[in-house]
């Protein structure tokens, strides 16, 4: 059905109640919704929590009804629009032009000229922007609590900790406010609170997608992820943004060459850390579930092979116990260097270390991150990926807060390898816990290996659904 056709059939009921996943709203235009009353309904949804700590600014009421008439104008005329009646949030470390960027640090407030290249690839392809989300402030942190009140809650417990820093992102699609967002990934971002609020995270390969008009925390380790309900929903939104960008440095010439459709492994072989590695931190609830997720995997087929992990422990502690925190200081140095009151403490406490490293500490952390890369080619080659816990733990907001600093480390446990060996991964959620929180694994793949990572990503999620 074309998406002209699919404007012309008879319309639906109230709006009200209506899941925003793709395919819900893919049905109601196919039986006639007017796709402006819904995306209406997002904004209405995005400004009843607008007090609630999920987003930074809204797009203006009136801009995003412009916007969604624009859309469904040119659908009407006969234009493709894929993402027609989708809408999207974005962190705020990406720009918006019109929108000021403030990464959760009103003090820096960078109002930018020039919209990301993802957003402006999802606007073309017909979905309208809602607004900005919250974050760990300057996107350092996993937690979702080093922001200014209100804090984002997590959406499934909200006494528990979002996860960060793309907290705000991960809630506005786990609370059905809007259908998609984006995020931006160091060392977890788009994992870890894809996992605390059980919906999916994406981290492509790093330089997939374009990283055009963000601020970055690492421009060697950053990425943009996708958050959405499904495997099939994320991969899509991928697929949209995916491809080689020249006005972006740091963009592969060899994206748009990259196949990102889910797709079956040549290998049926899984690595799985060492059973006496895996720590759970004293929660038994994460680890009776994780022990149902690798029951999913060996039902659907897979062997689990057991692998050393510690190499990838170690190469995990290069994103912020490294010469590479310095990196940081390129963005939010002046800011840190100005207002240092304005920063969140233990956003400062992070950063100011970057401080005490040389140029020569900063060379010998690239070595050994090009050689934990090259290793990690060697340690996944034959397995069709590499399958972890996405958290360890979940926290209770007032345990993150009494105990910041080593509590917000533990969230990375099983996340911070991933960009310094040069890895992709995909966060999804698996069997509930006993406790009623989510449950999640990640399958991690080597650079350029995303479409088979979702496709191990998607017949699990099938799996798990199936018990």
């Amino acid at each position: 059905m074309t998406t002209a056709s699919m404007l012309a059939a008879p319309a639906p009921a109230d709006l009200d109640d209506l899941p925003l996943g793709f395919p819900s709203i893919r049905a109601a235009i196919a039986q006639g919704a007017d796709p402006v009353a819904i995306v209406l309904e997002s904004r209405r949804r995005a400004g009843a929590i607008a007090d609630e700590g999920v987003f930074t600014a809204l797009v203006p009421e009136e801009l995003v009804r412009a916007k969604a008439e624009e859309a469904a104008a040119r659908a009407r005329s006969g234009e493709a629009l894929p993402l027609l009646g989708l809408t999207f949030s974005v962190k705020d470390n990406i720009h918006v032009a019109g929108m000021t960027t403030t990464a959760n640090c009103p003090a820096l407030a960078i109002e930018p000229r020039e919209t990301s290249a993802a957003v402006l690839a999802l606007e073309d392809a017909g979905a309208v922007l809602i607004g900005k989300n919250t974050l760990d402030q300057f996107a350092t942190g996993l937690n979702g609590t080093r922001s200014p009140e209100p804090l984002c809650r997590n959406a499934v417990n909200p006494d528990y900790i979002p996860g960060g820093s793309s907290s705000g992102s991960a809630v506005a699609v786990a609370r059905d406010v809007v259908a998609f967002s984006l995020g931006s990934d160091t060392g977890g971002s788009g994992r870890v609170p894809a996992a605390c609020n059980g919906i999916v995270g994406i981290r492509p390969t790093i330089g997939l997608v374009s990283n055009r008009a963000v601020i970055f925390n690492s421009p060697f380790l950053d990425c943009i992820p996708i958050f959405a309900r499904t495997i099939a929903e994320g991969n899509e939104i991928l697929r949209t943004i995916a491809g080689f960008d020249a006005l972006d440095p740091w963009s592969r010439r060899d994206a748009d060459a990259i196949d990102v459709t889910p797709a079956a492994p040549e290998s049926r072989r899984i690595a799985v850390p060492r059973r006496d590695q895996l720590r759970f931190f004293g929660d038994a609830e994460a680890e009776a579930a994780h022990d149902a997720n690798l029951a999913t995997l060996e039902r659907l087929g897979f062997t689990l092979v057991e692998i050393d992990f510690a190499p990838f422990d170690e190469a995990g502690l290069l994103v912020f116990q490294s010469a590479l925190v310095a990196e940081r200081l390129v963005e939010y140095g002046d800011t840190l260097a100005s207002r240092p009151d304005d920063v969140h403490p233990a956003v400062r406490a992070s950063i100011e270390p970057g401080l005490a490293y040389s140029a020569r500490d900063a060379f010998e952390a690239l070595y050994r991150m090009r050689r934990f890369a090259r290793f990690a080619e060697g340690a996944l080659d034959g397995f069709a990926a590499l399958v972890t816990p996405t958290i360890p733990t979940i926290y209770r907001i007032d345990e993150m807060l009494a105990e910041p600093m080593a509590r917000n480390t533990v969230m990375g446990t099983y996340t911070y390898y991933v960009a310094p060996m040069d890895l992709c991964a995909v966060s999804v959620p698996g069997a509930p816990r006993g406790d009623g929180l989510p449950s999640a694994i990640s399958v991690v793949g080597l650079a350029g290996k995303d479409g088979e990572v979702a496709g191990i990503a998607a017949a699990f999620e099938a799996g798990a659904a199936a018990g």
